[in-house]
């Protein structure tokens, strides 16, 4: 559930925190005061796009956080692995926005994404506005809309049909530009020509390191040589610091009698013979090394050949080799190119039965599901004052693999008693359309592990009897999950656990939204003024005190 939530400098909100509760609370408000703001507020943090005109004006940046108390679910876990995060039973995710329209995330006090909220808020918050009650009027939605509600049964098997799918079109695309590709005889003279120059420096990336630094030997070689003669000068000459250290070792030798010298004297000693070893070592590696012109040549000639290969196929001799097996496979591709096809041509045929067995199988499911959620959906529309409606869920095999399967989902209705079934947006009101996508959404919640729902104002059209029983399914949905409504509609309000009431209050200089709790005595007051109105009265108090015993 959504238990805290903090906003500034956002639009017209200065400075705002609300704690929500369980069950069904409630956001009124006067029109332009600043209720859906609340909304779009949320809406930043499940990871919808940022701009700069969300800052308040003369600020320098926007801060959101909301706090989430979360019943960690398998699915939640899996997708937090996705996302290096740690599932845990809070989430805190907070966004900054700047003025000039950039923004941070994070997930937690950890630095994150945009995607990866849009990823991980579908498993803590649904948020139902006006616009996604539209949505409903786009036959592509109405399958996703039947997943979800199939989702316990169909999620393995669709996030395997994804897999299979991908892999079906792969195949196909590589045909497709296996048929379409220059197969020429000039062509095939071509790509030999490359594989002959890659494979005269068939070197790797180690043997490279290796002769360049043998090369970088040969042209210091002189430079090398003359630093060398001059170390040795030094260290074992009559005055070098070789005969000097061992004639000053055999000066304090006899001290080492003493107990108080003895150490010293020692590492004096074993400090002579390690650097007499290190510059044996020193010379003995330079006397390993002579100046071998034809060598030097070889290594350049190597060298040059490697650079021009690196320009032409890859950084590294690994890129190289890698297009030297796909010249290979290309070069047998021609050579054999009626098999090869031949062969892609089965692969594909044995990958699409693969992939149709599996979206038949989702077919199957959606199908069995599809006359449960008619039935659902006809007794929640009865519930919602429209008993003659009929909803019909029309699936129809597809022939051709979809993203989504080989199914084509369509959503018809009928409002009235002999009406025919038809398109939603062909006959329905707007009032009738609130009624049914609410019947549609409190049904896949029912079977939804999300705490917490957003309904903004998805009363919309409708009133009297019809908009108590919109509250009254939103207060059942509250009874299993978190419900948050924005409305207009005192039959909805009062029949809410939480009331909160939004205002605005200008001043010469500028529009500040505020949000508090309501008490008994302030909810019967504004329950009142959404039934009457600016001008208050008595009766207007009286029906609001009947809503809220009712």
């Amino acid at each position: 559930m959504l238990k805290s939530l903090y906003v500034s400098s956002f639009v017209i909100i200065d400075k705002m925190k609300i704690d929500f509760q369980e069950g069904m609370s409630v956001i009124t408000g006067e029109t332009g005061a600043g209720k859906s703001i609340v909304i779009d507020a949320i809406g930043q943090l499940c990871g919808n796009r940022s701009s700069a005109s969300f800052v308040k004006k003369g600020c320098s940046e926007t801060v959101i956080e909301g706090v989430f108390d979360v019943t960690v679910t398998p699915q939640l876990e899996a997708i937090c692995q996705q996302l290096h995060i740690e599932a845990d039973d809070e989430f805190i995710i907070t966004k900054n926005i700047q003025s000039n329209g950039k923004s941070q995330v994070k997930i937690n006090y950890q630095s994150s994404t945009h995607n990866a909220l849009k990823l991980l808020m579908p498993y803590l918050i649904d948020i139902h506005s006006q616009f996604e009650t539209q949505k409903l009027f786009a036959q592509k939605n109405h399958i996703l809309l039947l997943d979800e509600y199939a989702k316990d049964e169909l999620q393995d098997l669709f996030l395997d049909y994804q897999t299979q799918f991908q892999q079906y079109k792969d195949i196909q695309q590589h045909l497709n530009q296996t048929i379409q590709e220059d197969m020429s005889d000039e062509q095939l003279d071509f790509l030999k020509s490359q594989l002959k120059e890659i494979e005269e420096v068939s070197y790797t990336d180690d043997e490279i390191d290796r002769f360049e630094e043998e090369l970088k030997i040969l042209q210091n070689y002189e430079k090398m040589n003359a630093c060398i003669q001059n170390f040795e000068q030094l260290m074992n000459n009559g005055q070098g610091v070789l005969p000097k250290l061992k004639e000053a070792t055999y000066e304090i030798q006899s001290l080492s009698s003493y107990q108080e010298f003895e150490e010293p004297v020692e590492s004096i000693q074993n400090l002579y013979y390690n650097l007499l070893d290190i510059t044996e070592n020193i010379l003995d590696t330079y006397r390993s090394f002579h100046f071998d012109e034809y060598r030097f040549n070889e290594l350049q000639d190597i060298l040059f050949k490697v650079n021009r290969l690196k320009r032409k196929y890859g950084f590294t001799m690994q890129n190289i080799q890698e297009y030297h097996d796909e010249l290979i496979q290309k070069i047998q591709t021609i050579e054999n190119r009626e098999e090869y096809i031949l062969q892609l041509q089965n692969k594909l045929q044995q990958q699409e039965k693969k992939t149709k067995d599996i979206a038949m199988q989702m077919h199957h499911i959606r199908k069995k599901y599809a006359k449960k959620f008619e039935a659902d959906i006809h007794q929640e529309l009865q519930d919602l004052y429209l008993d003659k409606a009929i909803f019909k869920v029309q699936i129809k095999e597809s022939q051709m693999l979809q993203p989504l399967g080989c199914t084509n989902v369509q959503f018809m209705v009928s409002i009235n008693q002999g009406q025919d079934l038809s398109l939603l947006n062909e006959t329905a009101s707007g009032g009738e359309i609130s009624r049914i996508m609410l019947a549609i959404k409190t049904t896949i919640l029912e079977y939804n592990s999300i705490d917490t729902i957003i309904f903004d104002e998805i009363d919309t059209g409708v009133s009297g009897k019809v908009a108590t029983k919109i509250g009254e399914k939103m207060k059942k949905t509250a009874l299993k999950k978190q419900v948050i409504c924005i409305t207009h509609l005192p039959q909805v309000a009062a029949l809410a656990d939480y009331h909160y009431c939004i205002e605005k209050k200008s001043t010469d200089d500028e529009t500040i939204t505020s949000i508090h709790l309501l008490d008994s005595n302030q909810k019967i007051i504004e329950i009142a003024k959404m039934l009457s109105g600016e001008t208050m009265t008595q009766e207007a108090i009286a029906n609001a005190k009947k809503l809220l015993d009712a």
